[in-house]
């Protein structure tokens, strides 16, 4: 019994502590604030927004001051050709003050603030993108725990009855009733299942720290899944899917954006041959002192000087070798360009759409074919441990119908992890992955 023992010990491993309850919503709350792909595509958007301002757009004034104070000293008093042989010194202060404004520069501080504009909405866009990415990044990684959970339930319960086997046959054949063939084989099964358990056990591990990754907490956090996978079935209308897509594809709006950025680009490139006024005004104010020694001058040595100054300048670009004729052209080329990117990626979008609305509905058929043969295996398995109990069928037998209730059993749950996978892919391209959560 001692050798029996030894190979029972290997599924002790399997029980862990400090573990708490996590439901799908929870893991949802947690992932959408602490994942790191979202903190940063937020930041990137607290920065579109402080960028999206008129000065940017060159629409406000500029306003500059400055100040400067000069001391020089000028040794005179051993020059004969000086007319004050003295030590002179001097001694100023400079200050000036300079606005400048354009009042009109063509369409670029109109065309420059709707760029602004669109890449704000662009880096809005790159956020909801990014917490699309990572509902459906934890919602999977969460159906993934549980899939494996169930994997190695499901394990345990064919290690268990292994177990219970080996020790029964072990007595069997201590007193001569079952040949030492037969106890081998159920041996065998046992050790076969066992290692089969701890690979599902790293398995379930490795899912939990998925899980952990994507949800930004620490990567040694265990959990207790409360909730179960999605088996509910959904029947969508195809033409309504297309239009939605067309519609709320968070990459399609974001290409639309960029069309509309790089349009806004062409205009401020236009700019330059319109008209464009600007006003400058300011002043400036210098003071100097003058210290000329014992020249004996009793005059005032201190000068004062004010200038001020206000300008209206208009220009216009009258001839440029034909660059402006090249600028249009260049610009109908690249209008042309961006639609036709738009409807490629219209097209790639659909054809995905159509992809995987095909395989949502061929994941149903697949689910409730395997969940069918999946009960019809469990209760085989069962009449079939019940006839080895009573020695009507050999271990060998028991042991095909076995593997073909744990390989039925993981074809279900595959399949409605599968099932789950497919729906969370059909409804982001439509884009509603945020609002069914």
């Amino acid at each position: 019994m001692k050798i029996i023992y030894k190979y029972f010990l290997i599924i002790i491993p399997f029980f862990s502590f400090s573990q708490e309850n996590l439901t799908l919503e929870n893991a949802l709350k947690i992932g959408l604030k602490q994942n790191f792909d979202i903190q940063l595509s937020k930041k990137n958007l607290e920065v579109s927004k402080l960028n999206n301002n008129l000065a940017n757009a060159g629409a406000l004034p500029t306003l500059n001051i400055s100040t400067r104070q000069e001391q020089a000293v000028s040794d005179q008093s051993k020059n004969p050709t000086s007319f004050i042989q003295e030590i002179l010194k001097s001694e100023s202060i400079n200050a000036s003050a300079n606005l400048s404004w354009t009042l009109l520069d063509g369409y670029r501080i109109k065309a420059s603030k709707e760029r602004l504009n669109q890449l704000e909405y662009l880096s809005n866009g790159n956020l909801t993108l990014t917490i699309e990415n990572t509902s459906q990044a934890i919602i999977l990684s969460y159906y993934n725990c549980i899939l494996q959970k169930h994997r190695l339930e499901l394990l345990q319960k064919v290690v268990k009855l292994s177990r219970e086997r080996v020790i029964y046959q072990k007595t069997k054949y201590d007193i001569g009733v079952s040949s030492k063939m037969e106890f081998l084989q159920f041996k065998n099964t046992l050790l076969t299942d066992s290692s089969n358990l701890l690979i599902q056990k790293q398995n379930l591990n490795n899912a939990i720290k998925n899980l952990n990754l994507v949800m930004g907490v620490d990567l040694t956090s265990d959990w207790v899944f409360t909730d179960k996978m999605n088996s509910e079935i959904q029947v969508f209308n195809l033409n309504n899917l297309k239009d939605k897509t067309l519609e709320n594809n968070i990459n399609i709006l974001n290409q639309s954006i960029n069309n509309e950025i790089i349009k806004q680009e062409i205009t401020i490139a236009k700019s330059a041959y319109y008209p464009h006024i600007s006003f400058n005004s300011g002043a400036s104010y210098n003071e100097s002192t003058y210290d000329v020694g014992n020249s004996g001058f009793t005059g005032d040595n201190t000068g004062e000087t004010l200038n001020y100054y206000t300008n209206l300048s208009i220009n216009f670009r009258l001839y440029d070798g034909g660059k402006y004729r090249t600028l249009l052209q260049e610009s109908e080329i690249r209008k042309d360009i961006n639609n036709l990117n738009l409807e490629k990626l219209k097209r790639n979008v659909l054809n995905k759409l159509l992809i995987n609305y095909e395989k949502y509905n061929n994941s149903i058929v697949i689910y409730n074919l395997n969940k069918n043969a999946f009960e019809i295996a469990e209760l085989n398995y069962q009449l079939a441990n019940d006839k080895n109990n009573r020695g009507i069928i050999n271990s060998f037998n028991l042991r095909d119908i076995e593997i073909a209730y744990l390989n039925s059993g993981l074809s279900y749950l595959q399949s409605l992890y599968s099932l789950n996978e497919s729906y969370l892919e059909l409804v982001k391209i439509t884009g509603g992955i945020i609002d069914t959560n």
